[in-house]
C-alpha cells in the first residue's frame, strides 16, 4: 500500500513540472520579436553600421525585445531576390526589410510591400525633407557623400587656385586638360567611369515610360569624341593591348590588365586626383584629421553622375511583417536624437539624417578644434541635400542594371581594334536600343 502511495505521489510530482515547464515553453515562444531581413555582406561591408548593433542590445534590453536577423545567401542579384521574395508573403513575415546604401527600395513601394509610415514614426519629422519620400515607404536613418581629394603639389605646379566648394564637371575638365598637356596618367577604370558620367547630360533614361533612347547623334558623337580622348596620346597606354585586354582593365577586378593600371597609378607621385582617398564629406571629424595629415584639397564629389552624390541607407516596414508597430517604435528610438548624436560620433559610421542635432554638432567641433575646412565643405554638402541638389539614388533595380550593361557595351565600340563609322554605330546602337527597351518592359 506504502509503495502505491509513493507512486501516486511521484506521479503527480513528475505531472506538476511537466506542467510548468509547458507553460515555459509558451512564454518564450510569446516573447516579443521583431526581425528584421538582410543580406549576407550587408550585415559588415558598408551595411549595418557600429550604431546600430549597439542600438540593437539597448533596445532589447530597454523593451524586454528581440531581434532577430534573418540573413539571406546568395550567388548573386537574382539568387538574392527570389530567396528575398520566399519572405515577403508570408503571413508573419520579416518585420523590416534593411536597405543599405547601395540598395534599391523603390521596387517594393510599386508592389505594396511597404507600408506608409506617415504619423507613425514620431520622430521621421526630424529627417532631412529630401530625403524623404512620399508616404515615407522608405526611412532612411544614416548617409553619406564620398567626398574627393586633389593632390595640392598639382595646382603648384599648375600655378593655379584650388577650386571652390561650388566647383563644377566643367572646371575639373578644365583643370585636368591643363594637367594632362604637362603629366599624362595611366589609363585605368577611373578615367573610364569619368567619361561614362558624361552620360548623364544626354538624357538618355526615361523610367517613367520603360524607356531607353540610345539611337541618336548626340550618342554618336559621345562615343568618337571619348574615343578620340582616350586615343590622344594624353594617357599612358600598353601598345600591344586589344580591345579584350582593355575590357579586362575596366571591368575585371581580378585581371591582370586591371591590377597592373591600379598599381601603375597608385605608384605615381604627381597626380590630379587621389582616388583612393576618397572621404566621407559630411563626417568632419574625419575629414579634419585627413586634412591636416595630408593638406589635400578636400571637395564635394561632382564627376560620377547626379545618382552617386549621396547615398542612404535605412529600412522598408513589410506590410506582411510580424510585429510592425514593435518595427516601428524600433526605428522612431533609431532617428532620436541621442542615437543620431552617436552615429555622427561614431568613427566610419554613417552622417546622421536627423536634422534637429546640427546645433549639438556644432558644438563637439568647435570643442574638438575641427579643421575649419572639414566644417565648411559638410556644411556645404548638407546646403545641397536641404535644397534637393544632391539626392539618394532613386532608380530602380532594372534601370540601374542596364546602366551597367551600357557602360559594358558601349567599351565595345569606345575601344575597339578599328574605329566604327556613323552608320556602323547608328545599327548598334538601334539592336542595344531595342535589346534594353524589350529588357525593361518584360
Amino acid at each position: 500500500m506504502m509503495k502505491k502511495k509513493v507512486v501516486l505521489i511521484s506521479c503527480i510530482i513528475l505531472g506538476l513540472l511537466t506542467m510548468g515547464c509547458s507553460n515555459d515553453i509558451k512564454t518564450n515562444s510569446d516573447q516579443k520579436e521583431i526581425t528584421i531581413l538582410v543580406k549576407d555582406y550587408e550585415r559588415s561591408h558598408m551595411g549595418i553600421g557600429d550604431t546600430i548593433k549597439i542600438y540593437i542590445e539597448r533596445f532589447e534590453r530597454e523593451n524586454g525585445v528581440k531581434v532577430n536577423f534573418d540573413v539571406i545567401n546568395g550567388n548573386n542579384d537574382d539568387d538574392y531576390d527570389k530567396k528575398i521574395n520566399t519572405k515577403l508573403y508570408l503571413k508573419e513575415g520579416p518585420t523590416l526589410i534593411f536597405i543599405s546604401l547601395y540598395g534599391t527600395y523603390q521596387n517594393y513601394i510599386k508592389q505594396e510591400i511597404a507600408v506608409k509610415n506617415e504619423g507613425e514614426i514620431p520622430n521621421i519629422t526630424k529627417v532631412y525633407d529630401s530625403l524623404l519620400d512620399e508616404g515615407y515607404g522608405f526611412v532612411p536613418v544614416g548617409m553619406i557623400h564620398w567626398a574627393v581629394a586633389l593632390n595640392r603639389p598639382t595646382f603648384d605646379k599648375l600655378e593655379i587656385d584650388a577650386p571652390k566648394l561650388n566647383w563644377t564637371r566643367e572646371d575639373y575638365i578644365n583643370i585636368k586638360e591643363k594637367w594632362l598637356k604637362i603629366e599624362p596618367q595611366y589609363l585605368h577604370n577611373w578615367i573610364y567611369q569619368e567619361y561614362l558620367a558624361l552620360l548623364d547630360d544626354l538624357d538618355i533614361f526615361d523610367e517613367s515610360k520603360k524607356k531607353v533612347n540610345l539611337c541618336n547623334d548626340k550618342v554618336i558623337q559621345y562615343i568618337n569624341y571619348v574615343r578620340e580622348e582616350i586615343f590622344s596620346g594624353k594617357y599612358i597606354m600598353n601598345k600591344d593591348y586589344t580591345y579584350e585586354n582593355y575590357f579586362n582593365m575596366l571591368f575585371n577586378e581580378k585581371s591582370v590588365e586591371h591590377i597592373e593600371s591600379r598599381d601603375l597609378e597608385l605608384k605615381k607621385e604627381n597626380v590630379l586626383r587621389k582616388y583612393w582617398y576618397v572621404q566621407r564629406g559630411l563626417k568632419s571629424i574625419e575629414t579634419s584629421e585627413y586634412i591636416n595629415i595630408n593638406d589635400d584639397i578636400v571637395l564635394p564629389r561632382i564627376m560620377d553622375g547626379e545618382d552617386a552624390l549621396l547615398y542612404t541607407c535605412g529600412f522598408i516596414v513589410n506590410r506582411n511583417g510580424k510585429n510592425i508597430e514593435l518595427g516601428r517604435k524600433f526605428l522612431n528610438g533609431l532617428l532620436s536624437d541621442e542615437i543620431q548624436l552617436e552615429m555622427y560620433q561614431k568613427k566610419f559610421d554613417l552622417y546622421p539624417v536627423n536634422k534637429d542635432i546640427e546645433s549639438e554638432i556644432e558644438k563637439i567641433e568647435k570643442e574638438k578644434n575641427i579643421n575649419e575646412k572639414a566644417v565648411n565643405l559638410r556644411k556645404y554638402i548638407l546646403q545641397q541635400i536641404k535644397t534637393g541638389n544632391y539626392k539618394r539614388n532613386s532608380n530602380s533595380k532594372k534601370i540601374q542594371e542596364v546602366k551597367d550593361m551600357i557602360s559594358k557595351d558601349l567599351a565595345k565600340f569606345i575601344f575597339a581594334d578599328k574605329a566604327y563609322t556613323d552608320e556602323e554605330l547608328g545599327r548598334e546602337l538601334q539592336k542595344m536600343e531595342n535589346k534594353y527597351n524589350m529588357w525593361l518592359n518584360e
